[in-house]
């Protein structure tokens, strides 16, 4: 289960802790869904977005979430929606399987797979008609984007 977590109450500060992307990737869809029906703070979704290396405003543009609602939500330890949870930690899948990728064709050592994403998002994909990043903001385009790592991966045409 990864490691950011959402406060008990809305009064407590919780600490954001570091996020697992490789095991969220490898989580099982049904437990991956009861993570997010369970709730996603919004702070440790600015963490996860803050690894991306983009400008937050930007992610959170291509992911379809309003800065001041996250920024507010963030400041009162509360959670997202399930549908801005769902876009965040879908994100998060997406890094976790650049990781697996790494992990499974050579040696992970030393590659820092958010800041190869967050390129890599940005330039234009014949395959797509665009770049990866104009397709986040739906669980959908962000099905098409993982379809397209895994066919780099494969070596099929992407």
């Amino acid at each position: 289960m990864p490691n950011a977590t959402a406060p008990a109450s809305k009064s407590e500060k919780a600490p954001v802790r570091p996020f697992d992307y490789l095991h969220f990737y490898r989580t099982p869809p049904v437990e991956r869904i009861a993570i997010i029906k369970r709730g996603f703070s919004a702070k440790s979704a600015k963490y996860i977005l803050g690894m991306m290396h983009l400008d937050q405003k930007n992610m959170f543009r291509a992911l379809n979430i309003k800065t001041a609602t996250i920024n507010k939500k963030a400041a009162q330890n509360e959670n997202l929606s399930l549908g801005d949870a769902e876009r965040v930690l879908g994100l998060a899948k997406l890094l976790g399987q650049i990781e697996a990728m790494v992990e499974e064709s050579g040696d992970p050592e030393g590659f820092d797979a958010a800041s190869w994403l967050s390129r890599w998002l940005r330039e234009p994909l014949p395959a797509l008609g665009d770049a990866p990043m104009n397709f986040l903001d739906t669980m959908e385009g962000q099905t098409l984007v993982a379809q397209a790592l895994a066919q780099m991966q494969s070596g099929a045409y992407a």
